[in-house]
């Protein structure tokens, strides 16, 4: 076993109920039917009107024990967990609710989170053709990026 400069949290565990679960100002809280997304839950969702009158979605996240790894920081992988719910959330909504999977995810992890952040998206759709959206995010903690994401979706049926 291998020490780190991390807070020690009992992998087995759960953590009880905490601040977390209360959604950050503007947000609501999302209803996750992914069993995994409610287990690293919650995410919240808000929406806004841009200049130029579209509609743009954000999501986000607060970083709790659950989600660092053994030197206190974000997970890469609750990080890339909540990239795909999140670019997944703009495909189900850009296609009118209808089922698409991942085809492919690109991340570059530019800056740690830590204990306590709000991890805030608002996704871009860039390109869409009869079969494949083509997603485009950077996430941010106090408007700093951390993340960059990019993705394509198989839209099924299509």
């Amino acid at each position: 076993m291998t020490e780190s400069a991390g807070p020690d949290v009992d992998p087995g565990r759960l953590p009880p109920a905490r601040a977390a679960e209360t959604p950050p100002p503007g947000y609501t809280a999302m209803v996750l039917s992914d069993p995994f997304e409610a287990y690293v839950g919650p995410f919240f969702e808000r929406t806004e009107t841009a200049e130029d009158g579209a509609e743009r979605i954000w999501l986000a996240f607060r970083v709790d024990e659950r989600h660092l790894n053994g030197g206190g920081h974000v997970h890469g992988g609750m990080l890339m967990t909540f990239a795909d719910a999140a670019l997944g959330t703009l495909a189900w909504r850009a296609t009118g609710r209808t089922p698409s999977v991942t085809l492919s995810m690109e991340t570059e992890f530019l800056k740690g989170a830590g204990l306590g952040d709000l991890v805030e998206v608002c996704p871009i759709l860039t390109r869409r053709t009869r079969a494949i959206l083509f997603i485009r995010a950077t996430f941010h903690v106090r408007g700093e990026p951390i993340l960059h994401a990019s993705s394509l979706w198989k839209i099924i049926g299509a």
